[in-house]
């Protein structure tokens, strides 16, 4: 048996107020799923973000505070 997480972002109906609409979905075998779990609540914990939801958005988009320091890319 597998556990399937599927989420939609963006507008599938035509106009819609988003240039992409994006469907996907992960599946893992409900053996492992614990383990997966506890991987992702040890990262969480490890940058103080227990109760915390995550978006990949969030890790996408461009904040125009980075901009502005420079060679912020270099930082660690």
């Amino acid at each position: 048996m597998y556990l399937c997480y599927v989420d939609e972002s963006g507008t599938a109906e035509l106009p819609g107020n988003t240039s992409h609409f994006i469907l996907a979905g992960l599946s893992t075998p409900i053996s492992q799923w614990k383990a997966c779990d506890l991987q992702i609540e040890s990262m969480k914990a490890h940058f103080g973000l227990q109760n915390a939801e995550i978006h990949v958005a969030w890790l996408l988009r461009k904040y125009l505070e980075q901009s502005k320091v420079p060679d912020f890319k270099a930082l660690d």
